[in-house]
């Protein structure tokens, strides 16, 4: 099978109305991705290593995004892998993540009306959530944030940094803005990346470059399918 990689990201796609697309859980396990196909995924469990309060040092996700993620890996350039910095968030790093950045804001916009930072709030980060028929998306074991690197283990370049909160963080960035031999590297990394995981069923957030989902309503809002991943409260 071939897969055209460097075919373009599209652009203008949207999550509009993720929250209101149905959910038929299929109650598939979370399973630790740590161990799970060391020849294709490692693991480094962002948040654990940022000592966020709640954050786990083992990945865990659902076992249907595992097999997506080993097949889409096969098909990388010799001797690279997946890069896996979180998967599954339980509601307190969630809450952690979420308080951390609105205050960023804040402190920024002093003045902003508190409806107007909750939205540009949630452009990141997801409102924390402890209903599993509404979840926010990293809590249903089907959100992954995801890089490549090679086989010499350092990150493909894609333009910014994970969690970058800026307009370089949208997928389709270097799609619009390539001028240097740099940005077409960042194009050439990403569209390397999206091409890859979409080819296998995954969804890409738009706003961030490294955030896939797979049965989640974030993936239910651009497959226009059921969602059929819910909430999973707890280990």
């Amino acid at each position: 099978m071939e897969i055209d990689v460097n075919n373009s990201i599209p652009q203008n796609l949207s999550i509009k109305g993720w929250k209101n697309m149905p959910i038929r859980e299929n109650h598939e396990p979370l399973i630790p991705l740590n161990d799970f196909a060391e020849k294709y995924i490692t693991v480094k469990s962002q948040y654990f290593e940022q000592k966020i309060a709640g954050a786990l040092e083992i990945c865990y996700c659902r076992e249907g995004l595992a097999k997506k993620l080993v097949e889409a890996a096969k098909y990388l350039p010799q001797g690279y892998k997946f890069l896996v910095w979180d998967v599954w968030r339980p509601t307190t790093v969630q809450r952690a993540l979420f308080e951390k950045h609105k205050k960023e804001l804040r402190s920024k916009n002093p003045d902003i009306e508190e409806a107007l930072l909750l939205k540009k709030t949630e452009r990141y980060v997801s409102v924390p959530s402890t209903d599993s028929d509404k979840p926010s998306p990293h809590l249903t074991g089907g959100a992954i944030d995801i890089t490549i690197i090679d086989s010499k283990g350092n990150e493909l370049q894609m333009g910014t940094e994970f969690d970058y909160f800026g307009e370089r963080a949208k997928t389709d960035y270097y799609e619009l803005y390539c001028s240097s031999e740099n940005d077409l590297k960042f194009q050439k990394n990403r569209r390397l990346l999206y091409n890859l995981l979409t080819h296998f069923g995954f969804t890409n957030y738009p706003e961030e470059w490294w955030h896939y989902d797979y049965g989640n309503q974030f993936w239910a809002s651009l497959t226009k399918r059921k969602a059929f991943y819910g909430g999973v409260l707890n280990i």
